[in-house]
Order: structure tokens, then sequence, then C-alpha cells
């Protein structure tokens, strides 16, 4: 009898653990393009590469998603930027799923005035998330909203008026408590702004406008590395293709770090001690490069030359995962609908992981989010 019992408890361990190492973390993205509705999709796959699964397939109406997912409990967040035909969905919406791939829902649509067209991720904090858009309001400007984890109680929190920044193209940081963000346009050279506000939505302060010389009209956010914020700019520098920058928050300065041959279009990101980011194109086939900098002696390098065939324009950030880098490419792979791929924190070994077509939507411009898996 003891026997048999011994037997049956083993049998349960290695039950359990054949259950437990095939749940794998996923890998969540959308697309801009292709899929049922060739409005862009929404996908997860494996962190080992394999196991793509298509899960949603967006509305027309609503307009495909141009930033990240945000996974918050057992759901993930996103934002479309609005369609092309008038009626509901026109000015882009919020909207959620359950992290099985079930229960798309839409839970609020923007109507113009409480703002327009997001380009950026949300945020979360202590139960709220956070976003803005890219027009709307009451100036037409941009918005910065919140929104209850309920999917109920939505807020315009500030309206865009131009010297204090318009055009928001990113989601904002959160850094201790105080959220942080960019503008692509306005302020007192037109060029963009960075600001922050108070995470009870109040306070909000411009921190720099942004020229010429050191680059402006910055397309992405910022992050926190070294004790400084670190982003990118869009125009300006030597090139006018942009450059990149760190800003001390307490003083407000800043300083060029880099000037870009062409603009880096995705947040930078932290690995291996380093800054890592993506240039659009440029590099030996004109396709775009990855490069990381050393924050502490700010010396740029490139690591990787993509070359059209294993990606082409990357747009999105970098992320990590499962001890390998991943990320995007807007267009460029088989069917010139972009790839996914990764590459070890080192920079080397570059593998191309899909590629992207008609049917699993393709032309992303986001990041990557992982998923991890349920117990």
């Amino acid at each position: 009898m003891n026997h048999m019992k011994y037997t049956l408890v083993l049998l349960v361990m290695l039950l359990d653990l054949v259950i437990s190492q095939g749940q794998t973390a996923k890998l969540w993205g959308v697309t801009s393009s292709g899929g049922q509705q060739d409005s862009g999709t929404i996908f997860y796959i494996n962190t080992d590469g394999t196991g793509f699964t298509k899960v949603h397939d967006f509305d027309p109406q609503m307009g495909y998603s141009f930033g990240s997912l945000l996974l918050i409990k057992d759901k993930l967040w996103g934002m479309t930027r609005g369609g092309e035909h008038p009626g509901k969905g026109k000015d882009g919406a919020i909207f959620q799923i359950h992290r099985d791939g079930s229960n798309f829902k839409v839970v609020h649509y923007f109507t113009g005035r409480d703002g327009s067209g997001p380009l950026g991720e949300l945020i979360e904090k202590d139960g709220i998330l956070w976003g803005m858009t890219y027009s709307g309001g009451e100036n037409k400007q941009g918005v910065i909203f919140k929104i209850s984890e309920q999917g109920d109680h939505f807020t315009p929190v500030h309206h865009f008026k131009g010297e204090d920044g318009r055009y928001p193209r990113n989601g904002l940081l959160l850094h201790g408590d105080t959220f942080w963000g960019t503008t692509s346009r306005g302020g007192t050279n037109d060029m963009g702004v960075i600001f922050r506000l108070h995470t009870d939505g109040t306070g909000i302060q411009k921190i720099y406008d942004f020229e010429k010389k050191r680059g402006g009209e910055p397309e992405s956010g910022v992050i926190f590395s070294n004790g400084k914020l670190w982003g990118t700019t869009a125009r300006g520098g030597k090139h006018n293709e942009g450059s990149i920058f760190s800003l001390d928050p307490t003083s407000g300065k800043l300083e060029k770090i880099h000037d870009l041959e062409y603009p880096v279009l995705g947040e930078l990101m932290k690995s291996n001690g380093k800054v890592w980011g993506m240039i659009a194109l440029r590099g030996e086939d004109n396709c775009g490069m990855i490069f990381n900098i050393d924050p502490a002696q700010s010396s740029y390098q490139k690591v990787h030359d993509f070359d059209c065939k294993n990606g082409r324009f990357p747009e999105g950030n970098l992320m990590e995962s499962n001890q390998l880098l991943w990320g995007l490419t807007r267009f460029g792979g088989a069917s010139n609908m972009g790839v996914l791929f990764s590459l070890t924190k080192a920079g080397r070994h570059f593998t191309k992981v899909l590629d992207f077509d008609e049917t699993t939507g393709g032309v992303p411009y986001s990041t990557l989010v992982e998923v991890p898996a349920q117990h």
C-alpha cells in the first residue's frame, strides 16, 4: 500500500514538472497591416521563437495599433490610432484582451474632444492607466489622460496648448513619483519639449525646450539610466537627422551624446549595462542598424547592420527576454512586411525568427512585451 502511494506521489510530481515545463513565457506584439481585415493583428510567440499564434484581427473602423501592449494582471491593454472612416473609432480607442487571447474588448473610444490618434503606450500607476494622444483635446494639440483599471472613469488630465508642447508621439515614463515625457513639436522653438508632472496629474512643468543644434522634434520618449534621462530626436544636430541626448533631471541641463545620420524612431532601452537603440536606415545596406552606448563613457558603438533580407527599417524598441534581445522591423524579410528577430546581449548572433506576411499581419511599429506563464 505504501509502495502504491509513493508511486502515485511520484507520478503527480512528474506530471506537474511536465506541465510547468510546457508553460513558457510569451512575447506579445501588434502589427499595423495584414490580417483578415488588412488593419493589423495581435499575436504572441514563445520566447524560444516557436509557437507563433495570431489572436486578433483589428477592425478598419478603429485603425491599427501604433504603440505596444501593456500587461496588467490577466489582461493586456493597448490603443489604436483611429480609422479613416467617420463614426466611432475614427479618433482611436483603448482596448484590452485576456492573456489567453480571448475576450477582446474596447473600453474607450476617443472623441476628439478628449484626445485623438494615440501613438504611444499606456503606463500603470496604482491601478490607474495613463497615456497621451497625438492630437485632439481642447486645443487639438494632444492630451494627457488617465483611465481606471476597470476600464471606466476616463479623464483628460492635461490639454497641450503649444508653449508647453504639442503632438506627443509616445508614452510617459514613470520614475519615482514623477511622470516624464516629450512632445514632438511646440515649446519656445516649436521643436518639442521635455516635461514632467506629478503622479496625481498636477504640477505639469516644462523642463527643456529642444532646439536645432542639439536636436529636436523627438518621436520617442525617454528612459532613465545612470542617473540621467536618455532619449533621441528626429531632427536637428549635425546632419539634421537627430541626435542621442542625456538630460540631468535636477538641473535640466541637456548633453548631446551623438549626432545621428538617420533618426532613431523607437525608444532607447537598458541591457547589460548599456543603452541600446535602433536606427531606422543607413548602415552597410541602408536598411538600418542596432547600436549601444556605454552611459558611463558616452561611447557609441554599432553592433549590427540589417541587410533587408533579415529586416529593414526598425521603428520600435528592443526588449530583453530569455537572455536575448528581441525586436521588430517594419519592412524587409521574405514578404517585405517586416521580421521578428533576436540577438545576444553581447550584440552578436543575430537570428531572424519570423517573416511577417499578409496572414500573420505585418509592418509592425511597436515593441514586443513579455507575458509570464500562468501556473
